[in-house]
């Protein structure tokens, strides 16, 4: 019975490490697209993770995210009242949650006694720490900090620099300005600017700025656009939410929308069905 046991044992640490191998070689292609601007393939990431299925910005979505096997989930930081960083979209708990008020106004202690809503029904899930999503993430996926509350920045560095997540995330930021102070903190750092029209590219082209992914808009996607970030050299990121993401639930050649001038960093809804099409196309992993 004990040999029984030490080899079961045994059995159970082998498996865990040729998993846990397969997952940290996994991360580092994803950690190599993500520098490679000029690689053909295309990075996935998941709006507020795999909501479709869990409730948003939650640990289950998360974990449903990369078993997804998809590059990056997109998560929302708030305050609470004490200055405990959760993951929140929204400036009040309403939508998400079977409670109402603002994040700022709860402590963290009652906060975490709320549930998370999924379709409308309350779950068991309750609203996660950045902390915690950076322990179940770390070395497994990539994390986009979609900062809701500026008051949040410092201590997200700090916590960016105590768990060494420096090449496990970037920072979502709107100005070439906080590009530059952000690397200047941490030469590390990884970074995503989001611009809204062909003169804010030009803008972050002359300042020097390097971010390693440049979020633009439809209104100014252009082969033009799409060649002056490479040339920078950054990725290039775009939404496919709303009408691109619903049409391509249904036909997923309309996802070409926003792949047709060589976007390679695509957010969505979808991440399954968005997949399921680049692969088919030769245009992921």
């Amino acid at each position: 019975m004990k040999i029984t046991y030490i080899l079961g044992l045994f059995l159970c640490l082998f498996v865990s490490s040729i998993h846990a191998q397969k997952s940290s070689d996994y991360f580092k292609k994803i950690q190599k697209s993500y520098l490679n601007t000029q690689e053909p393939l295309v990075m996935i990431a998941a709006h507020r993770g795999a909501h479709l299925e869990e409730p948003e910005n939650s640990i289950a979505a998360l974990k449903k995210t990369m078993e997804l096997g998809v590059d990056i989930m997109e998560l929302d930081v708030r305050f609470t009242k004490d200055r405990k960083m959760v993951l929140m979209h929204d400036k009040k708990v309403d939508r998400t949650t079977n409670a109402k008020g603002l994040v700022s106004d709860f402590t963290f202690e009652e906060i975490r006694k709320l549930r998370l809503k999924h379709l409308e029904q309350v779950t068991n899930e309750q609203i996660p720490t950045l902390e915690e999503a950076f322990q179940m993430a770390k070395g497994k996926i990539l994390i986009d900090l979609d900062i809701k509350d500026d008051a949040t920045l410092d201590s997200i560095i700090v916590l960016v620099n105590r768990m060494k997540m420096e090449k496990n995330c970037f920072f979502f930021v709107y100005e070439p300005e906080e590009v530059l102070m952000l690397q200047k903190k941490n030469k590390n750092f990884q970074i995503m600017i989001r611009t809204e029209s062909e003169e804010a590219v030009k803008k972050l082209v002359a300042s020097g700025a390097k971010p390693q992914a440049v979020h633009i808009d439809p209104s100014h996607y252009s082969p033009e656009v799409v060649k002056a970030i490479k040339q920078i050299p950054a990725r290039v990121w775009i939404n496919a939410l709303g009408a691109v993401d619903f049409k391509g639930a249904q036909q997923p050649a309309a996802f070409e929308e926003v792949l047709k001038y060589g976007a390679n960093m695509i957010q969505t809804d979808q991440p399954g069905k968005l997949k399921e099409y680049l692969k088919s196309q030769g245009k992921y992993r």
